[in-house]
């Protein structure tokens, strides 16, 4: 059968909507789940007769399961409640249902409304700044100015994100620990400090970008 499936923008989810279940929707005053916050992540053919094994393929539970995703396509989370699951059952005919707490629901949903994947995102390159000197990586958010210690810094274009198509800004804070990653609207950009000068680097990899500037945040991953 013919699947879409659509998951929630987190930078357009204003009612902290992402991950609840339908009867929270329905107390935040929208009778079926509104659209307009919602990207298509995956669009294909699967060899499926119910909805429990979709959810089963696309939820994800190791990296085997991951890599098998992305190599079909998906673009999204481990599937999750506050999903949306299109059934096209034939051209023009489709069902939808919500990824609840317990099982699926049927309900209305304005497809068109939805944003559709992004084109082209592989072929997008991004910048890195490598360290070879401890130092610090200061950007602002809104709760202020945020400063943390790392040795490597990347950004890129998001490949999951509709809004604007978005930014990601990843880097490390010492080697062998994880990357941490932020997504932000517009193109941001980062101040760096050496650990000894307390100063900011001049970034000799990247000449033709500036050192520093202020920019909007959303969310800190690990």
């Amino acid at each position: 059968m013919k699947i879409t499936i659509y998951q929630i923008i987190p930078e357009l989810d204003q009612d902290r909507l992402i991950f609840m279940p339908l009867s929270y929707f329905q107390k935040a005053g929208y009778p079926s789940p509104p659209a307009e916050i919602y990207e298509s992540v995956f669009c294909g053919e699967t060899e499926v007769a119910t909805l429990e094994e979709i959810y089963r393929i696309f939820n994800r539970k190791d990296e085997a399961d991951a890599r098998y995703l992305e190599k079909i396509g998906f673009t999204g989370h481990s599937m999750s409640v506050s999903d949306i699951l299109e059934i096209q059952h034939s051209p023009g005919e489709s069902r939808f249902y919500f990824c609840d707490t317990f099982g699926f629901s049927q309900i209305a949903f304005q497809k068109e409304n939805a944003m559709l994947p992004v084109q082209n995102h592989d072929n997008i390159p991004f910048e890195q700044v490598n360290r070879s000197k401890p130092g610090y990586l200061a950007y602002m958010d809104n709760g202020g100015i945020s400063i943390h210690p790392c040795i490597q810094v990347q950004l890129q274009r998001c490949k999951y994100s509709q809004c604007q198509l978005g930014y990601r800004l990843r880097y490390q804070e010492k080697e062998e620990s994880p990357w941490r990653q932020r997504d932000f609207l517009e193109r941001p950009a980062v101040l760096l400090f050496e650990d000894t000068q307390k100063e900011p680097c001049h970034a000799a990899d990247r000449p033709d970008q500036e050192a520093a500037e202020t920019y909007p945040a959303n969310h800190d991953t690990p």
